[in-house]
């Protein structure tokens, strides 16, 4: 009898643990990830997100990963004094119930040397980690950038 108390513990246990997860996951809603298509030569590409924290805690993104490139970096394009750059960051705070998009002319993902070319239509993984350790695989379009898009 003891002995299937533990089990059903155990379960129990186990089961919390999984509704805990699943309640991490639909915290943070990734949506609209895209690729800008670019020739097979170029060794960084650029990507674009929506993030929509659902929470009621500020969420903060730490790493963005795939097995496609070498490595990928949060990064923002600035203008100052009419000289425009990029800088970098180490991770992106998402306030609570808040949406931040990653845009061109913003916030975007460096993607750093792709061990294959991609296509218009290719659908590569990219995997989101917060700080909290929940870690999201979505999967990107490839797509053809419209200058327009903001």
């Amino acid at each position: 009898m003891q002995k299937i108390n533990g089990l059903i513990l155990i379960f129990i246990i186990l089961l919390n643990t999984s509704i805990v997860l699943a309640e991490d996951i639909s915290e943070i809603d990734i949506s609209h990830l895209w690729i800008s298509e670019a020739p097979p030569t170029v060794s960084v590409l650029v990507a674009y997100v929506t993030l929509k924290n659902n929470s009621i805690k500020t969420a903060s993104l730490i790493s963005v990963s795939s097995p496609l490139f070498s490595s990928i970096e949060i990064h923002r394009s600035i203008v100052k004094d009419d000289v425009a750059s990029m800088e970098r960051y180490s991770s992106l705070t998402i306030p609570a119930k808040s949406t931040i998009k990653l845009l061109p002319g913003d916030y975007h993902l460096m993607l750093f040397n792709p061990k294959t070319p991609l296509e218009i239509g290719d659908r590569p993984t990219l995997t989101f980690t917060f700080s909290n350790g929940v870690k999201i695989p979505v999967k990107a379009h490839v797509k053809k950038r419209k200058y327009n898009e903001h």
